[in-house]
């Protein structure tokens, strides 16, 4: 067989591609990975926020408030965090709202963790979300 036959055959073709585009690949999958882990925390605890607002929106106690919130949030939360809430619901306060904010740095390093997003190949992203919730005072 000569070497111009040789030369013009295209076997392995599909391999070489193949590596080309497999760390886009890679760099895009992981990627989706690591933003949907992210996103997930971040949902669940604006979940706990939200019920920590819906508790103390109906008189509950600071107690109450973070069982609740410690309940709505997946495993996401334990009982060492801090949060703020904008006022206290009481007689002359009702129809006002109540916004409940958890303070990112007070959460457990697992949560906060997951905020950095990993991508391959690329700078970490640090998302820094607001975690609250309100509801009107009943």
């Amino acid at each position: 067989m000569s070497i111009r036959k040789k030369l013009r055959r295209e076997e392995g073709a599909a391999a070489v591609e193949f590596a080309l585009i497999v760390g886009l690949l890679a760099i895009l999958v992981f990627g989706l990975l690591e933003y949907g882990l992210a996103f997930w925390q971040v949902q669940n605890l604006r979940a706990a926020a939200r019920e920590g607002a819906r508790v103390a929106a109906v008189r509950g106690d600071g107690d109450a408030i973070r069982a609740a919130m410690v309940d709505a949030a997946a495993g996401s939360l334990d009982g060492g965090f801090s949060y703020s809430p904008s006022r206290a619901c009481d007689d002359t306060t009702v129809g006002q709202s109540v916004t409940i904010t958890i303070n990112n740095g007070s959460l457990p390093g697992s949560a906060r963790e997951a905020f950095e997003v990993s991508i391959p190949f690329l700078p970490p992203i640090q998302l820094n979300p607001s975690l609250e919730g309100t509801f009107r005072c009943e």
